[in-house]
């Protein structure tokens, strides 16, 4: 027999262990992209070097800085890579997501005139039990919501560095999306793998509501108002659902692909779907939910993760797992 055909005993160190000549470059797998009211820019990634994966964030002046992300020094570096995270009050702070379950705060080294200067972690939790998957904001600079692949969300006081609120098994599969209700500190929606997508209020130890049911599993979800939501699944639907009428559940579109985040501008009728392939996607989501297409770009070469509206209306910026910043001026009306 072959030896290339040989089985290798399970208490064995194959032979390709023995003579690891991987190397330690590493590249860079871009998850998100957040812009801070000020300019400031945080890029989480996660990163693959020889077989292991570790994961990193970095802080930038601006958006045209950002996009020299694979050429720079990270500012953080993770032990396991991040699926999510955010700014606090302010770009002083961030929170970062990590694929260990753990919630970590950093914070800038000291209080000079330079946002992007050397940051410590100044506190780190670990109560998931699987990977964080995204994290919401109800309260800024005090209670955050985080949902993981444990299929728990928790709430969390970010001042005290505690859970408030543990809701354990809220689903029975990974929860990909969790988003804050407008105008509200309490209530939250999230969106699982188990195809359900419920309500929940942090005084109320179980769900308010199971908004929907779906046909396969659900992988994002964002609120349009305070009554209204859109939610993206593995079969590349996007709909449109109003809590108040939860049996009319529109749909939108049919993408090629399964919806991975979708991220609404608050200043219009306006939402970014990024799937699971290398297009960017522009929707019109008018007050008649008669959609359609405005934008649409294949400009990165492996799966676009990330989306962040610019202060400008008509421009966004996206990150991908091509580990580039690709920046996109929408059409006039």
């Amino acid at each position: 027999m072959d030896q290339c055909n040989k089985i290798v005993p399970p208490h064995l160190n194959a032979e390709v262990y023995r003579t690891d000549t991987t190397g330690t470059s590493s590249f860079a797998y871009l998850e998100y992209i957040r812009i801070h009211a000020d300019g400031t820019v945080f890029i989480g990634c996660s990163e693959l070097t020889g077989r292991y994966w570790t994961g990193a964030a970095s802080l930038f002046k601006s958006v045209g800085e950002a996009k020299n992300v694979n050429e720079t020094n990270k500012d953080l570096w993770l032990t396991s890579g991040t699926a999510d995270g955010c700014f606090m009050e302010n770009s002083d702070k961030v929170i970062i997501c990590e694929d260990n379950g753990s919630m970590s705060i950093f914070s800038k080294k000291n209080q000079e005139d330079n946002a992007w200067s050397i940051r410590v972690k100044e506190m780190s939790v670990a109560e998931h039990d699987d990977s964080i998957m995204a994290i919401d904001c109800l309260e800024p600079g005090f209670e955050y919501v985080t949902v993981g692949a444990d299929g728990n969300a928790k709430i969390w006081d970010v001042k005290e560095t505690t859970c408030v609120r543990n809701y354990k098994a809220a689903h029975s599969k990974q929860i990909y999306g969790v988003s804050v209700r407008p105008k509200s500190t309490t209530t939250f929606a999230t969106a699982s793998m188990d195809e359900y997508m419920s309500l929940w209020d942090e005084n109320i130890d179980k769900a308010v509501l199971d908004i929907t049911k779906n046909d396969c599993s659900i992988r994002c979800l964002q609120w349009v108002d305070e009554n209204k939501l859109l939610f993206g699944d593995e079969a590349g639907m996007l709909y449109s659902v109003d809590i108040r009428y939860v049996d009319s559940t529109l749909k939108l579109f049919e993408f090629p692909a399964a919806v991975h985040k979708i991220f609404l501008n608050p200043e219009n009728d306006k939402v970014a779907v990024c799937c699971d392939n290398t297009t960017l996607t522009v929707c019109n989501i008018p007050v008649d939910d008669k959609a359609k297409i405005i934008y649409r770009n294949n400009s990165h070469t492996n799966l676009v993760r990330g989306v962040a509206w610019d202060t400008n209306e008509r421009k966004l910026h996206s990150v991908g797992w091509d580990g580039t910043v690709k920046s996109h001026n929408l059409p006039s009306d």
